[in-house]
């Protein structure tokens, strides 16, 4: 009698770890499945954010438009060659939003100084029938590039709004800069 009542607790016993074995495994997949849903979502979102400003970007005859959460440079035609902006870093601060504009030359040769114009502002109706509100404006100055290829990191401080309201950013007007003289 022994032996089967050993032989039932080490059944009953091996049981009770492959019960604890498949739930551990339930829990871990359906962390995976948690992950690969937020993941999932974050794609989708930046999909979104990407259809509209290449919409908005198709349409604007004054510079280019840039979505938070694109992650997508745009291409801008300006008076100092083609250029490549991108948005990153956005982020909230005391008075509105922080974020960095991220430009790069396309030619071989480096960018020169330059200033432009940023608008920021709220995006209300679709891309096909908007308006921008409670747009800002501040004009941008970028230093003489010495390396090929150039590009040029400008902070900007966005005030009166919160990176959730953030709609688009705007560059615009590129003018070649005043070369300061050398001395």
């Amino acid at each position: 009698m022994s032996k089967t009542y050993l032989r039932i607790i080490l059944a009953g016993s091996l049981l009770s770890l492959t019960a604890c074995a498949q739930q551990t495994q339930v829990r871990e997949m359906r962390h995976e499945v948690g992950s690969l849903n937020q993941e999932m979502m974050k794609l989708s979102n930046q999909t979104v954010k990407l259809t509209q400003q290449n919409a908005l970007n198709a349409k604007s005859t004054a510079g280019v438009y840039l979505l938070p959460g694109s992650n997508t440079p745009a291409r801008l035609n300006s008076q100092i060659g083609n250029l490549q902006m991108s948005l990153s870093q956005v982020s909230a601060e005391a008075n509105g939003t922080r974020a960095t504009l991220t430009i790069k030359g396309e030619s071989s040769e480096p960018l020169p100084a330059f200033s432009g114009k940023v608008e920021w502002g709220q995006i209300q109706g679709t891309t096909d029938s908007y308006r921008e509100v409670n747009v800002q404006t501040q004009q941008v100055d970028a230093p003489a590039s010495i390396l090929v290829p150039s590009e040029v990191s400008i902070p900007l401080r966005l005030s009166g709004i919160t990176p959730q309201q953030l709609g688009f950013v705007r560059i615009h007007d590129i003018q070649p800069g005043i070369t300061p003289p050398s001395q």
